[in-house]
């Protein structure tokens, strides 16, 4: 089967770029701050034989700070990291560590959906341990050979 492929011009190719980015200058400007603004800690997640583990690192974040949310089949950890202020007449030689609000959607899988979360917070490391869910067995598909 031949297929044409139309070759876009130049003006319609600039045009098809402006109407995109248009839509840029159309949203919230608190909206597109809040995105730009988020940082995302580094995050293990892992499996064990019982349990999903999801390990992230938050060093300078208080415990109070910290908000985890179950929807359907994501787990999100969020918050935020004061901004530790250096005085006024501070000259900064390297900037390395985010502060403000941070989000991390982590994407369970079947198994653990409908399962209570476990969480603890030591030493600026937040641990989160999902069992197996009881009202999800796992699904065996039988497939038919012939």
């Amino acid at each position: 089967m031949d297929k044409k492929i139309r070759v876009k011009s130049r003006s319609d190719i600039e045009e098809e770029m402006r109407r995109l980015f248009s839509g840029f200058a159309q949203m919230k400007h608190q909206a597109i701050l809040h995105a730009i603004n988020l940082w995302h800690p580094a995050t293990d997640v892992y499996e064990t034989e019982n349990e999903l583990c999801i390990v992230c690192e938050l060093a300078g974040v208080r415990k109070e700070d910290i908000h985890l949310h179950i929807e359907e089949a994501v787990i999100t950890i969020s918050g935020v990291r004061d901004e530790q202020r250096a005085g006024k007449k501070a000259v900064f030689h390297n900037l390395e560590i985010s502060y403000g609000p941070f989000e991390r959607n982590i994407h369970l899988p079947n198994k653990f959906i409908g399962s209570e979360p476990r969480a603890n917070f030591i030493n600026g490391i937040l641990t989160v341990k999902i069992p197996v869910s009881p009202n999800r067995p796992e699904s065996k598909i039988d497939v038919e050979v012939g």
